[in-house]
């Protein structure tokens, strides 16, 4: 069964690389009225559909590795996480789109959604890095 948070970000990876597919379309139909979207398309591939879906994996995966689940902190945090990363990204993700017609808006917006987004990769970096730590099996060779 998935924890609700693992559904979440490939659900989220899903619809960003639907945006990220229908910003691309636009560059690919109309190039000289949408290449100026191309920082919001490889924010919508990128940071959303390639990270949210190694998000939701490495959270699925990373407890089987070392043999220990997530503590319900750890749960409450990754919750938090999906939330917060896709925050930060529709903030990027608009104001990349916002640029071209109101550049101090749209750069406003980018600038506000980059420390959110690290904010989120850190978060995932903290929970995988004590999964991972000392006295997990993904330590101690096979059979011992």
């Amino acid at each position: 069964m998935l924890a609700p948070y693992v559904r979440g970000f490939v659900r989220a990876a899903l619809v960003w690389l639907g945006v990220g597919i229908a910003i691309g379309l636009g560059m690919a139909w109309w190039p000289a009225e949408h290449l100026a979207y191309r920082p919001a398309h490889a924010h919508a591939n990128l940071l959303g559909f390639l990270s949210m879906f190694v998000f939701g994996v490495g959270y699925h995966v990373l407890p089987r590795f070392v043999g220990k689940p997530l503590s319900e902190r750890q749960a409450r945090w990754a919750v938090w996480h999906l939330w917060i990363q896709n925050a930060g990204l529709i903030l990027m993700v608009v104001g990349w789109l916002a640029r071209p017609w109101r550049w101090d808006t749209g750069q406003w917006l980018v600038m506000a959604g980059a420390p959110v987004s690290a904010i989120g990769v850190g978060i995932f970096g903290a929970i995988a890095w004590r999964l991972v730590g000392k006295g997990g099996s993904i330590d101690r060779p096979p059979g011992r």
